[in-house]
């Protein structure tokens, strides 16, 4: 995108990346949300804008307007009107539990979707940032456990991600289950109509769509789980470990994952390292791994050759090089210093 300039030749339009931060609420370094801007192709990023906010542990930007969880016991979500790259506070509404870790944007409501984590449950509410009624629907997860005692006690609330059909999926770490909602577009009220097991301990965290297929990270168990819609059912076709003996690898968790070119990205914490994956017949294939550019990378985001990896440990982001044939994420072109990154979004 560009915009003319006074001789009326094209001008670049600013490329903007906005980072969510833990911040000394929960013991984290950052300062809430940071807005990194580079005028052009080739100049270095600089930062334009610091946002002081609780926790901004996820973000989402969306018809000029930025969505922020904010990962406190309270639970709330933070709305900004995005003006010229800037970010204006608009509102801040209840998420609808405690520990919100991930919002989308229902695109048949227009509501946003909020995980609430430690409430084990999910959030609505309007997704207009200066709407003066903004009422959370809040409703509970089914009530479980998995055999991971000390992390599936009860339902945790991971992420909640839109399908092609019409309704919202939502990932539940505690109970190894994906439960699936529909939002009234009118009221906003969130209905649950199924849930999908997945298998034993693998511990759902972050879902991304892979054509008509379902590709579910196991935070628990290190493998990706890709599933099919058979009969208005999801279900597991194939596992595949996320590197080679990751399953049988302590200390191993995986966090983010993702599709970019027909291949799959999942970032994995304790190993600090990004794999990738094709799609080799109707399978999943590791092509490889490589290191991400620091520690504990919790979240990434991939543009046009490049994927840009929050390495919440290590208090940085790493921008890495993707090989055009293998989609390879090669040694960091640039580091900036951001206190505890959670997440990471293009604008």
């Amino acid at each position: 995108m560009s915009t003319p300039g006074l001789d009326g030749t094209a001008v670049p339009a600013p490329e903007r990346l906005y980072i969510g931060s833990y911040t000394p609420t929960s013991g984290g370094r950052g300062a809430g949300i940071t807005v990194l801007e580079r005028p052009a192709p080739g100049v270095p990023w600089q930062a334009a804008q610091v946002v002081e906010a609780d926790d901004p542990s996820f973000l989402v930007v969306v018809d000029g307007a930025l969505h922020a969880a904010s990962e406190t016991a309270e639970g709330r979500v933070l709305s900004y009107t995005v003006s010229a790259g800037s970010l204006v506070a608009a509102s801040s509404a209840s998420s609808g539990g405690s520990s919100p870790c991930h919002l989308v944007v229902d695109p048949v409501s227009g509501a946003l979707v909020v995980a609430n984590y430690v409430a084990g449950g999910i959030g609505v509410l309007s997704g207009d940032p200066s709407d003066p009624a903004r009422v959370t629907r809040s409703l509970a997860l089914p009530v479980g456990h998995g055999p991971v005692l000390d992390r599936q006690e009860r339902p945790h609330a991971h992420q909640a991600t839109p399908t092609p059909w019409g309704t919202i999926v939502v990932s539940d770490l505690g109970t190894d289950r994906l439960v699936e909602y529909v939002v009234d577009p009118i009221t906003l009220d969130p209905e649950q109509i199924a849930v999908h097991p997945l298998p034993s301990g693998s511990g759902p965290r972050h879902l991304v769509w892979l054509d008509d297929r379902l590709v579910v990270v196991g935070e628990l168990d290190a493998r990706l789980h890709v599933l099919r819609r058979v009969g208005g059912k999801l279900v597991v076709d194939h596992s595949v470990e996320v590197f080679e003996g990751s399953s049988s690898t302590p200390d191993i968790l995986p966090s983010h994952v993702a599709v970019d070119a027909g291949r799959v990205y999942v970032a994995t914490r304790g190993r600090d390292t990004i794999s990738v994956f094709s799609v080799e017949g109707d399978r999943l294939a590791l092509v490889g791994e490589a290191p991400c550019g620091g520690e504990w990378p919790r979240h990434f985001a991939i543009t046009p050759g490049m994927l840009y990896c929050a390495n919440q440990a290590s208090d940085t982001v790493s921008v890495l090089p993707l090989d055009p044939e293998t989609g390879l994420p090669g040694a960091p072109v640039d580091v900036f210093s951001i206190g505890s990154p959670a997440c990471i979004v293009v604008g």
